[in-house]
């Protein structure tokens, strides 16, 4: 059940209006947008590397998505669990990708 939320967006923020916007994003969605939108940019990733071949592909779908998810929890847009996950398919992507490579 979407929660209401303040026509007014700026008005009770004093952060900026870049964070303002993120943070409502977050709390309309319950966080799920800053997930979509991070999975949805891995997917593009993958997308226009595949070229290069499906490891390394994958390793650079991953690592911005390791990348990511740190900076997006750190902000607390997404919770740490969600994070971890980033972050160890991020470190399973960079480890296929290197050994792909031998």
């Amino acid at each position: 059940m979407a929660h209401p939320l303040p026509s007014q967006i700026m008005s009770s923020c004093d952060k900026g209006m870049l964070w303002c916007f993120a943070d409502w994003a977050s709390l309309d969605t319950s966080g799920a947008f800053w997930i979509f939108m991070l999975l949805g940019f891995q997917v593009a990733l993958f997308m226009a590397t595949a070229r290069l071949g499906n490891a390394r592909a994958f390793g650079f779908a991953t690592f911005v998505g390791l990348l990511g998810g740190i900076w997006l929890s750190i902000l607390q847009l997404i919770s740490w669990w969600v994070g971890s996950a980033f972050i160890l398919v991020g470190l399973v992507g960079i480890a296929a990708m290197i050994l792909n490579e031998k």
